[in-house]
């Protein structure tokens, strides 16, 4: 009987170690869900950006084509500034 609680204690004294172990396991598997949620925030905001990026990507080459015109109608204000103050 004596050797019977024996190994019953060495049991007990083996699950308790095994407990102290895994409880660090059990709170990092916890805050899994969070992170998760974390993450596909993130990601959505990235790809927010992204598609915002693209859209002003797409609207260059007509920026790019108003430039000329631009840079004309300054130069003819620079030009009619000049003739006033002549």
């Amino acid at each position: 009987m004596a050797d019977l609680e024996e190994r019953v204690a060495v049991l007990e004294k083996e699950l308790a170690a095994m407990k102290a172990k895994t409880s660090g396991h059990d709170v990092d598997l916890a805050n899994i869900p969070d992170l998760l949620r974390m993450e596909f925030r993130l990601m959505d905001s990235r790809i927010a950006k992204l598609t915002r990026d693209m859209s002003e990507l797409n609207e260059l080459p007509r920026k790019v084509d108003a430039l000329p015109r631009v840079v004309a109608e300054l130069v003819v204000e620079m030009m009619q500034a000049r003739g006033k103050k002549g």
